[in-house]
């Protein structure tokens, strides 16, 4: 576990007038444009707020009490070019924007094949006493535990990436997973009915506690189970730190089944995959993936996979983190404020467009 607090340095309207050699009466008036400015005087002012990269607080009330909300969120680690790396520069990006509204944010590390980890991550955070917490469902029995304890000890909190639906959170920012699913099992059967389907999924903890796709692997075999009734999912585990035992398992599993044409894999690393889709290529192969990562993304150029299900990974993130800062800045007690995030679909048709 590790944790990372996000500062930004603050520059007030004192510092803007000092730079720009006027009283802080004259930036009050061009920053809410009231009373008379010269125009010389209006550009001194505005160069000043530009070097400095000051950003007048929106929520004034709030500044003026001096009230500050400090805001943890749960972060899973992350490589290059991972998932979570594009959400956590998400993340970053909107607790800088916000650090000069009196928020400040700290991100809290966990290893999400770690069950003990998560915990641990958890009790740091409690002992913090935020007023905010922002996290995705990793470990599903775990987070319903812990948001339970946030409630009791009366701290808001958020979901992004997906979420518990019977829970008391203040906002969800991110897509709606099941439906999600939905739309890649329908993108992988548009073309032709399938028999038989392999549905690759990864090898987390060894308890198998940690499933951050349950909703949207639901919704994919939901939509088969009610379209193909007959169709048999086979689930195949790998382990996505050990590349060649990846290749063993693939190449074991369909040489045993060689009639199974449809792959799809619900988590964002079908580019996992790529070694053993260049190695046996196949004419009747579908295989659908999700998120617009860059490995995923050179899989679809390269021919190797057929469709991609996707978001603005940072963007989503940013969102999330701007809306719950929002609602603790407004003291919004409405529950269950549901952001949903836009699905698209990527292909080598329109994949640099």
């Amino acid at each position: 576990m590790s944790m990372q607090l996000i500062t930004n340095e603050t520059y007030t309207v004192s510092d803007v007038a000092k730079k720009a050699g006027v009283a802080r009466a004259t930036v009050d008036r061009v920053l809410f444009n009231r009373g008379y400015v010269s125009q010389k005087t209006r550009e001194k002012v505005l160069k000043a707020i530009k070097e400095l990269d000051y950003t007048p607080n929106a929520s004034a009330s709030q500044l003026a009490s001096k009230k500050k909300y400090r805001i943890a969120c749960l972060v899973p680690q992350f490589r290059p070019g991972e998932y979570w790396e594009e959400m956590n520069n998400g993340l970053v990006a909107s607790a800088k924007d916000y650090s000069p509204h009196n928020i400040s944010v700290a991100l809290y590390h966990f290893d999400q094949n770690d069950e003990e980890s998560f915990v641990n991550s958890c009790k740091s955070i409690l002992e913090s006493k935020p007023d905010g917490v922002m996290l995705s469902v990793v470990f599903p029995d775990i987070v319903a535990t812990f948001c339970q304890e946030l409630e009791s000890n009366n701290i808001q909190y958020a979901f992004m990436d997906n979420k518990i639906d019977n829970l008391n959170y203040s906002i969800y920012h991110g897509i709606d997973s099941y439906k999600n699913g939905r739309l890649g099992a329908w993108l992988l059967t548009t073309r032709t009915d399938p028999k038989e389907i392999a549905l690759i999924r990864l090898r987390r903890d060894m308890r198998h506690k940690s499933d951050p796709n349950r909703t949207r692997r639901h919704g994919f075999t939901d939509y088969i189970e009610d379209s193909f009734p007959d169709c048999r999912i086979h689930t195949i585990f790998i382990d996505p730190e050990k590349t060649d035992e990846i290749l063993e398992i693939l190449e074991d599993f369909f040489t045993k089944n060689p009639s199974v044409h449809h792959i799809a894999m619900t988590n964002s690393r079908v580019f996992l995959l790529r070694d053993f889709l260049r190695k046996h290529p196949d004419p009747k192969r579908i295989v659908v993936g999700f998120d617009d990562l860059k490995n995923n993304l050179d899989c679809l150029r390269e021919g190797l996979i057929d469709s991609l299900v996707v978001r603005h990974i940072k963007k989503q993130a940013y969102n999330a983190l701007s809306s719950f800062a929002e609602y603790l800045l407004r003291n919004n007690k409405t529950k269950h404020m549901n952001h949903f995030v836009h699905m698209e679909i990527l292909t080598k048709l329109n994949l640099d467009n």
